[in-house]
């Protein structure tokens, strides 16, 4: 009985902290609109994000599932600007769900089902973020050697590739009435081969959230990489494939997406997020773990304080 009331008081007491911290997010994003019509639907976009990666740490990491989901819940949105609804947390949405479908393709089972969820989901994030076709090749060449049958493989792939630019072309065409291929291709080209460089006159409380939360996942990278042989095959694959989207997933962000202007989280949290749990919770990677939670929670409270008293 003593163990629920307590399971229950942390079980609010996180609810309500996750709370406090979207909505003064929310209260602390500029031109953030109404809170009905932008900051809830943002929130939930975030929340929906966190359900395939608790599904991914709960067959990598039986036990303590929901960790995973509060690093997401509590590091993307960091930027206020999280709060603000746009194309990008559908973008997030669709990634988590592609994450999901990718690590079941390449560490638990090789189904065309998973290759088609991959692939579907990821060409549409990819027809409203083109710059994220850069991703595609990681992707295929991470997983095509887990293909039974490579033929079909490529197919589904290039039909995951195709499909959404076709049916964003034929809802034009019922529209207006007309296929606008001369304004396509030179848009796509024109967002797929921009940069947009990190802005560098970033408040310092936020600089050291940054450089704490990369400190971090570096330990995390460094504890877990000299270990993996002691992982299970599924934990071993999955783990493998978690390390090289965090890395290209970073390069990625740091050359094409504009930050703060873009909530950027929202994306490199999704791999990052399962190896802080792994490195947090796994009884031969946990060292003094606890005290680095603290620390990031506190960073991150300093953080939001700071948006509101120009720390």
């Amino acid at each position: 009985m003593k163990r629920n009331i307590s399971d229950l008081s942390v079980f609010v007491a996180i609810v309500l902290a996750l709370a406090a911290f979207f909505i003064s997010g929310w209260m602390a994003a500029s031109g953030k609109g109404s809170l009905l019509t932008s900051g809830l639907p943002a929130m939930l976009m975030i929340l929906a994000c966190c359900v395939p990666l608790y599904f991914i740490h709960q067959w990598i990491l039986p036990g303590a599932s929901i960790v995973t989901a509060l690093f997401y819940a509590f590091l993307a949105p960091a930027n206020p600007v999280s709060f603000c609804l746009s194309p990008f947390h559908v973008v997030a949405l669709l990634s988590s769900v592609t994450l999901y479908c990718y690590l079941c393709f390449t560490a638990l089972r090789p189904a065309l089902k998973y290759a088609a969820g991959l692939w579907i989901t990821f060409g549409f994030a990819v027809q409203l973020l083109p710059s994220l076709l850069w991703m595609a090749p990681v992707l295929l060449l991470s997983s095509i050697g887990k293909a039974p049958e490579k033929g079909k493989y490529c197919f589904i792939t290039l039909l995951g590739l195709t499909l959404p630019p076709i049916a964003w072309m034929a809802i034009r065409y019922l529209v207006n009435g007309a296929l606008p291929f001369s304004g396509y291709f030179p848009v796509f080209w024109t967002e797929t081969s921009t940069l947009h460089l990190p802005s560098t006159n970033l408040p310092i409380v936020t600089l050291c959230r940054i450089g704490f939360t990369v400190l971090l996942t570096v330990m995390a990278f460094l504890h877990i990489l000299p270990k993996l042989s002691r992982f299970s095959i599924v934990q071993f694959r999955a783990v493998l494939r978690l390390l090289l989207l965090a890395i290209c997933l970073t390069i990625y962000a740091f050359l094409f997406l504009d930050y703060p202007a873009r909530p950027v989280g929202l994306l490199v949290m999704l791999p990052v997020a399962p190896l802080l749990s792994i490195f947090m919770l796994y009884p031969f990677l946990r060292k003094d773990a606890g005290y680095w939670l603290f620390i990031l929670l506190l960073l991150l409270a300093v953080e939001r304080i700071s948006l509101f008293v120009n720390l």
